[in-house]
């Protein structure tokens, strides 16, 4: 086993909306970045749960932000792990209803969005020991089907699993798998949501228990909330209101809070 795979050290922040001075006073705290906002982590991995943008006022500033410590941290043997979210997800689809960039803007960073994508620079799900994180989370109805597709139900499997149908889906521009499906809830057509779009509430009920311990964004919650009876990890606590994160090394988590 390579142990330096399940020894990392993770910081996992929630949904930014474009929040660019409150994920900077986190980049700092965690000791991520110097004043310079250069990459001073190390081998430690950034974890972002996706929406970075729209909504708050910097949300191009962030994402070049992103851009530069994703090579930065390479450099220096540590990770920055960049998730999909909802925005990013229609911008890709070129659905640009729901963003607050011009359309000109839309256009361009779909197109860069793409690029990553297909460069492994962006992903849908990351798995790191017992944790599975995506940005909305896997209803139950899905991971039963995920479960026909992979052996043993592992996060590193499901993970996997649902990259290769992300990839291949922004590739050929298809998007019929229910990983992106949209639920009533959401204000879609489907009982229940994919890995974007999933409501907490309809995710959380989807479940007696996870059998896999999922960490999500997309709704906003009151705080950090570790959900052991669910096995639920919820971390969109609302940048532009409360400034929290996840530190986690091995299977064991803290939740921080940033003054």
């Amino acid at each position: 086993m390579d142990t330096s795979k399940t020894n990392k050290e993770l910081i996992v922040v929630g949904d930014i909306h474009g929040h660019y001075d409150g994920f900077v006073q986190i980049l700092r705290h965690s000791g991520l970045v110097d004043s310079g906002l250069h990459w001073v982590g190390g081998k430690k991995t950034l974890l972002q749960i996706g929406d970075v943008l729209d909504r708050g006022p910097k949300p191009l500033q962030v994402d070049t932000l992103l851009d530069d410590l994703q090579i930065q941290a390479k450099l220096a043997h540590g990770e920055v792990v960049r998730l999909v979210g909802n925005h990013e997800l229609e911008i890709l689809m070129s659905n640009f209803l729901i963003s607050g960039l011009s359309k000109g803007e839309a256009k361009m960073v779909r197109d860069k969005l793409k690029a990553q994508v297909l460069d492994y620079d962006l992903c849908a799900a990351y798995a790191y020991n017992k944790f599975l994180f995506t940005h909305a989370g896997v209803t139950h109805k899905l991971m039963k089907i995920f479960k026909l597709q992979v052996d043993p139900l592992t996060p590193q499997n499901v993970a996997d699993l649902i990259n290769r149908v992300f990839r291949d889906g922004i590739k050929h521009e298809f998007f019929r798998h229910p990983i992106f499906n949209i639920s009533v809830h959401r204000k879609g057509p489907d009982k229940f949501g994919g890995i974007f779009w999933e409501d907490l509430d309809d995710l959380l009920a989807s479940y007696t228990h996870s059998e896999i311990c999922q960490v999500v964004g997309h709704t906003q919650v009151e705080e950090i909330t570790v959900d052991d009876e669910k096995n639920i990890i919820q971390i969109d606590v609302g940048m532009h209101r409360k400034l929290q994160y996840l530190h986690i090394v091995k299977d064991k988590c803290k939740i921080v809070t940033v003054s």
